[in-house]
Formats: C-alpha cells, sequence, structure tokens
C-alpha cells in the first residue's frame, strides 16, 4: 500500500534521506505501523538512536513523536 501524500513527502524529504535513509524507507513502506509504535521502538526499526529520530521529526514538523504517530491514523482513515 503506498504512503498518503503526508507520509510519501516526509519519506522523500531530501535532508531526511540524504542523512537517514532508514528512515525515509521505514516512511515509505512500513509507515502504518508507525501508529503503534513507541518512539523506541521506531528507532530500533529504523536503526536510529530515539533522540535523533524525535529530533529529524521535528524538523519536519511535529513536536513530538506522538503528535507525529497521531497523524498516521488521520492519514490512513484520508484514503
Amino acid at each position: 500500500m503506498p504512503p498518503p501524500s503526508l507520509v510519501a513527502a516526509l519519506a522523500c524529504e531530501p535532508k531526511l534521506v540524504s542523512k537517514h535513509p532508514a528512515l525515509g524507507d521505514f516512511l515509505r513502506w512500513r509507515w502504518p505501523e508507525a501508529a503503534f509504535m513507541t518512539a523506541a521502538g521506531m528507532a530500533e526499526a529504523t536503526g536510529l538512536p530515539a533522540t535523533t529520530l524525535i529530533r529529524l521529526l521535528a524538523l519536519l514538523g511535529y513536536p513530538n513523536f506522538r503528535s507525529f504517530r497521531d497523524a498516521v491514523p488521520r492519514q490512513l482513515r484520508s484514503r
């Protein structure tokens, strides 16, 4: 299932993909799982330290992990 527009845009964000391709790949292919993950679980899945994951999501406009995780079900419902 291809990601909806918001997640797809995040997955293709040049700053994200160039420095952390594993996070871009996760968002591209496994994004529905994020709705059920903790920050630590997503960090483990992407191979990033949790603090780096949180910082990257903040750069993409999410003030905290919960705001990102809450956006995923909204994207699922909007399909």
